[in-house]
């Protein structure tokens, strides 16, 4: 963080966050450890060089506030869940589980509105999960948005998943 901390704020306001391996890391997604920083921003500039580091950038369409960065981080994990270093997508789907199972309702709400400017990949796994834990209708909006006719190519998902039928996860 100190090493990009001039590029996280501009004159105190928060415009990028953390994002990518480190993010992996931090989440309990894999134990490598990456000498690549991403930097989640709504405006995207080259990569470059830092010290040791290679400071990259991923495109946020999301409005970025200090109270929705995790869930932006969690989004991220998801989108890129196959180029998550040393881990399966099935290990990933369960650790997930385990992370979004402690969000509140409100930050379910938040999440699922968040995703909604996503690839339609992420929307899908991320409804698939947050079905798998409340049946109830969070993820509607997430259902709606897909192509009915579309399917997701993610393996191993179906074997954490029991909802993956559905949203076209194969």
């Amino acid at each position: 963080t100190q090493v990009v901390k001039d590029l996280l704020e501009e004159n105190g306001k928060i415009t990028g966050y953390l994002t990518g391996y480190s993010i992996y890391n931090k989440l309990g997604l894999t134990t490598q450890v990456s000498n690549i920083i991403q930097i989640g921003k709504n405006q995207i500039r080259p990569k470059f060089k830092r010290g040791h580091y290679i400071i990259a950038f991923v495109k946020q369409k999301n409005t970025i506030t200090k109270e929705n960065i995790p869930l932006l981080q969690v989004l991220d994990a998801i989108r890129y869940i196959k180029k998550i270093p040393d881990a399966s997508i099935e290990a990933c789907c369960k650790r997930f589980l385990a992370i979004i199972k402690n969000f509140t309702d409100k930050e379910i709400n938040t999440l699922v509105r968040l995703a909604l400017k996503y690839p339609p990949a992420t929307r899908a796994l991320l409804g698939a999960l947050i079905e798998q834990l409340q049946p109830i209708g969070a993820a509607e909006p997430l259902f709606k948005s897909l192509n009915p006719i579309t399917k997701y190519k993610l393996y191993g998902a179906a074997k954490a998943l029991s909802t993956t039928e559905k949203w076209n996860i194969v």
